[in-house]
């Protein structure tokens, strides 16, 4: 019984690590098929901005990027972009990019191979739907992959994006001063910063709305252009 039960546990344990592990190692530092930046002698930077839509932050973000001429990139979740259509439609009609980010924003860990396909067509068709057009890119929930996900992604005609600056804007600890000097002092050209426009601990996309002014504004005085992830990709790419 006891060897049986060591037999089961070996199996699962061979069973995670190929394909949950592994293929996230991959995916995240080597594969061609992961937008990680853009070209390092180019003048451009991509803001992209996950998990929204979200009624109260993702306007106020909208209102920011207007005022200060910035198109960003917004991979918004299905439950989300379903609740809030008119947001979803405002993002796209401003002339910001969007892409697929999971219809329920679940781990890809815990996602059999069925489930990472149909979670992902069922964001598709929603901004299929809503937006008329078909979308173009992809990021996993926390950029975290299993063994389906670049297979899933690349039989739906999507380009996938991981990034190269997170400020760990989510956390409940991180101010807005961290923010700014996360983002400042590791930017520098093809640079793709992840900022969330909604969840998170209570509170951070405020943080980050308040961060997001100066961060423009002193990556522009520095020479940076801001573009989605679309342009950057045709600059290098």
């Amino acid at each position: 019984m006891r060897e049986q039960l060591m037999s089961a546990i070996g199996i699962i344990i061979l069973f995670f690590i190929l394909y949950c592990v592994i293929p996230n190692y991959w995916a995240r530092n080597h594969s061609r098929a992961v937008v990680r930046t853009g070209d390092s002698k180019s003048s451009y930077i991509a803001l992209t901005f996950d998990d929204g839509p979200n009624p109260e932050y993702t306007p106020k973000l909208l209102d920011i990027l207007k005022e200060h001429g910035v198109k960003a990139t917004f991979f918004v979740v299905g439950k989300n972009a379903k609740q809030y259509p008119h947001i979803l439609r405002r993002i796209h009609s401003e002339g910001h990019l969007v892409g697929c980010h999971s219809y329920s924003h679940r781990h890809a860990w815990l996602l059999s191979p069925m489930s990472t396909i149909r979670d992902l067509k069922q964001v598709y068709k929603i901004l299929e739907d809503e937006l008329k057009q078909l979308p173009g890119w992809y990021r996993p929930p926390w950029g975290m992959f299993n063994l389906l996900t670049l297979l899933a992604a690349k039989k739906m005609g999507l380009k996938t994006a991981y990034w190269s600056i997170e400020a760990q804007d989510w956390e409940s600890k991180t101010t807005p001063q961290h923010i700014y000097n996360t983002v400042i002092s590791r930017a520098k050209g093809g640079s793709i910063i992840v900022l969330h426009d909604s969840g998170g601990a209570t509170g951070a996309p405020a943080r980050t709305l308040e961060a997001l002014p100066s961060i423009i504004s002193a990556l522009k005085q520095k020479g940076y252009k801001f573009v989605t992830l679309e342009k950057m990709k045709g600059d290098g790419q």
